[in-house]
């Protein structure tokens, strides 16, 4: 095992321990090097930062792809029987292979290096003439006139972060970082403020999940129908794996394969600064790393939707949208509306993997709430359970019953929903606006006040007043725990009915304070058989 000539001052990421995973019931740190020796004893990442934990996914499988030499079987029978290999009972990854790829690639994986410093462009010490702060660098804190997020943080009082703390975040900028004003750059005499977003900004990412980490790192790695496909891979690499840095004016080169697609897509430049005791980060300067946008490239654990036109976009991450509902744009060979499932699903079929492994299959989603630009919201983690039974077993064209189901479900389930919101809003406008009969006539016959106050289509008879989102706050989870019993049971013929009694119990209990009151009863009855009607599907059949 290579050590650092330098001493523990430039962090080496491979031997340092800074990867916060789940181990026995606890949770510990360890280096690259141990997180891959013992993979197999682990039950996965603990991260709790969402947006690291989806860039760092990339970049393990990247390496996993290297380490079980998968990287290198283009054909894709032989990939399939490889890997299934590298899935049965007892398998690891191997300790030669780990010790191998670390030993080559030790000096790009240096947080503090000042020649190839991990992720990092050393040349922002020259080329920007101030920094940025580390509470830039931390997406929860406030830069700036940025509003308050997790913590109150100023620009006068930057708070250093410890080096394990601060290679997560550096992840989180380069994958999910703002677009817009950054800290001015000057490249071969051309001065530029502004930089593009990252790669995975608002968008959901989605990543299969085993048993163990050694499993969801090797569920993770792509299978090479899904690669950029061109003839020549030779310039596919890892940044840490380069010795040359990018060019910040030239158009930037495709993605040429599996290694470049995961890890070579971010739009943003990044220098940390250590503390003078080597132990902290107490500054970092972050910049554009390039003037063109890079060629586009269809991230592999993306939900992709179509637009009327045929062109395909990212679905956005959304806090308040459990992940159920996007269960069957997951599973769907075919959906009716266009779009694609992740293609890392495309290799997940029963007769690809051993059958505990697709029998544990399951799903994390990572998700940053936030607009193309600078707002963040928020951040989630959200996991499925097992998957095999709405996963195809075999290669075929075709969605199980069950996964069409799925969506039946789904869409049942926002019918529902769409049922009550609307019925709410028509009782609390209606409860709310003044009985024709109570409105004195003015001279033309009509009555007075229409469009003023509450009492006509003013502003306020446009609103939807409070019910809605609180029936629906009620609604949701209730409707996730009813669609998960539906699953379970197999089948999802009496959804709609199922879905629509959670609904008007929602109705019911936002109602029942104004149900005793004449006025209230009436908009509440009146209002009420949009939601009642649902129950009616599938009567009689």
């Amino acid at each position: 095992m290579s050590q650092d000539p330098v001493g523990d001052d430039r962090f080496p990421l491979d031997t340092r321990p800074w990867i916060p995973v789940f181990a026995s019931g606890a949770t510990t740190r360890v280096g690259l090097r141990e997180l891959f020796l013992r993979a197999h004893e682990f039950e996965g990442l603990a991260i709790a930062l969402p947006p690291a934990a989806s860039g760092l996914m990339r970049i393990l499988s990247a390496m996993a792809a290297r380490i079980t030499r998968l990287y290198y079987a283009v054909d894709s029978d032989e990939w399939f029987d490889r890997r299934y290999e590298l899935l049965e009972d007892g398998a690891r990854f191997g300790s030669d292979a780990v010790h191998e790829y670390f030993d080559r690639y030790a000096d790009g994986l240096r947080l503090h290096d000042p020649v190839r410093p991990f992720l990092q462009d050393p040349r922002l010490n020259a080329e920007c003439s101030g920094s940025s702060g580390v509470n830039k660098l931390v997406m929860a804190r406030p830069a700036g006139n940025n509003q308050v997020f997790f913590g109150h943080f100023t620009d006068a009082e930057q708070v250093a972060l410890a080096p394990e703390e601060a290679v997560l975040h550096l992840i989180a900028q380069l994958y999910y970082g703002p677009s817009g004003q950054c800290t001015p750059r000057t490249v071969e005499g051309q001065r530029y403020g502004n930089t593009m977003a990252g790669p995975l900004r608002r968008v959901l990412s989605c990543h299969p999940v085993g048993r163990t980490l050694y499993e969801t790192l090797m569920l993770g790695i792509l299978e090479p129908g899904t690669w950029p496909q061109v003839s020549d891979r030779s310039n596919d690499a890892c940044p840490w794996e380069r010795t040359e840095l990018p060019t910040p004016l030239a158009p930037p080169t495709p993605a040429t394969g599996p290694l470049s697609m995961l890890t070579e897509q971010y739009q943003h430049a990044v220098l940390l600064q250590p503390g003078p005791d080597k132990a902290s980060v107490t500054d970092a300067t972050i910049t554009w790393a390039l003037r063109h946008n890079r060629p586009a490239c269809r991230d592999p654990y993306l939900i992709w939707d179509e637009k009327k036109d045929g062109d395909l976009y990212p679905r956005d991450a959304k806090a308040e949208r459990a992940l159920w509902r996007d269960l069957d744009a997951l599973v769907l060979l075919s959906r009716s509306g266009g779009g694609r499932r992740p293609l890392i699903f495309e290799g997940l079929a029963g007769d690809q993997l051993p059958e505990p492994v697709f029998h544990a299959l399951r799903v994390v989603a990572y998700g940053f709430d936030q607009d193309g630009q600078t707002r963040d919201r928020t951040y989630f983690t959200a996991t499925t359970p097992p998957l095999f039974a709405l996963l195809n077993s075999s290669r075929t064209a075709e969605d199980s019953a069950l996964a069409r189901g799925a969506k039946e479900a789904r869409e049942a389930a926002e019918k529902a929903a769409w049922h009550l919101a609307t019925a709410l809003r028509t009782a609390w406008r209606s409860y709310t606006t003044p009985f024709a009969d109570d409105r004195p006539a003015d001279r033309s016959g009509g009555a007075q006040g229409r469009t003023s106050g509450l009492s006509g289509a003013g502003k306020k008879d446009k609103g939807m007043g409070p019910w809605p989102e609180a029936a629906l706050a009620d609604y949701w989870p209730a409707a996730e725990e009813r669609f998960w019993e539906l699953l379970d049971s197999g089948g999802f013929s009496l959804a709609l009915p199922a879905f629509g009694r959670i609904a008007l119990r929602a109705f019911d209990d936002v109602t029942a304070p104004v149900a005793a009151q004449p006025r209230g009863a009436k908009a509440r009855e009146n209002a009420r058989g949009l939601v009642r009607s649902l129950l009616d599907h599938g009567r009689g059949r």
